[in-house]
Order: C-alpha cells, then sequence, then structure tokens
C-alpha cells in the first residue's frame, strides 16, 4: 500500500473541471501490483471525458495523443499501461503537441 501523486497540465486538468490556470495534483491510495492503466481508469470512472480524452477507444489503452511521465522519465508507448507504480511515485500526463 502506498500514495501516488497524479499531476495534470491545465490543458486537460478542465476536463476535471479543475478551473485552474495552473497544474492538478491529486493523491490516490495505490495497491502492490497498481499500474499506471490502473490509476487512470479510476479517474476515467468518475470523469467520462477524462476516459475519452485520456484512452484510445478502440483499445482501451492510453492515447498516444498523451505522454505519461512518471518520476520525470517519459514513458514509452504501448507499455505505459502496465507500467507499475509503487509508494512515493509522481505520474504526470501532458498531452501530445505536434507543429512548427
Amino acid at each position: 500500500m502506498g500514495k501516488v501523486r497524479l499531476k495534470i497540465t491545465p490543458s486537460l486538468a478542465f476536463i476535471l473541471n479543475a478551473r485552474s490556470s495552473d497544474w492538478t495534483t491529486f493523491e490516490k491510495e495505490i495497491g502492490e501490483e497498481t499500474t499506471i492503466g490502473d490509476l487512470l481508469r479510476d479517474f476515467a470512472f468518475v470523469y467520462a471525458d477524462f476516459h475519452k480524452m485520456i484512452f484510445n477507444p478502440a483499445t482501451g489503452k492510453i492515447s498516444d495523443k498523451v505522454n505519461v511521465v512518471l518520476n520525470d522519465n517519459l514513458l514509452p508507448f504501448p507499455d505505459v499501461t502496465e507500467t507499475k507504480v509503487k509508494d512515493g511515485d509522481v505520474v504526470i500526463l501532458v498531452p501530445v503537441y505536434s507543429g512548427g
């Protein structure tokens, strides 16, 4: 058992009704085998719009339109969903930006 922090950029936080121009941070109790997919599905259960933005509806896995950072390390796709988290970890969600 332990706690994980989930940090979400302002551009994604509006989905959770966070009316802030700053990062939104949540703390979540986790079990021993909790994955990033489990953590994000818990939030998606409460916030349907969050589910639509974070998960690919065809695969049920985290969308490639969102970067997932675990303790300052960008996680590679497609393994993001199954990455385990532990007490004290910080998961950050950042939308993928492109353009020139």
